[in-house]
């Protein structure tokens, strides 16, 4: 479970910061999420930092989940 967790808070960081980067160079349509949801247009870059803060806080919170990992066992 702590994987997948990790994994979801990956994912979020990867969409923000790539989307993040892509909207500051103007770049096109990509494959990042923010792009190709309509409540988001004219917000981008706002919900570029946003995917980006709750990555890094799902990403914190796997961290702090008790559990054990394959390596661990």
């Amino acid at each position: 479970m702590k994987e997948i967790i990790s994994g979801l808070g990956l994912l979020f960081v990867i969409q923000g910061v790539g989307g993040l980067i892509n909207h500051l160079t103007n770049g096109g349509k990509s494959w990042f999420l923010v792009n190709y949801i309509n409540a988001f247009q004219g917000f981008e870059i706002v919900m570029d930092i946003i995917f980006i803060v709750v990555g890094g806080v799902i990403s914190l919170a796997s961290w702090k989940i008790g559990g054990t990992t394959k390596g661990e066992n």
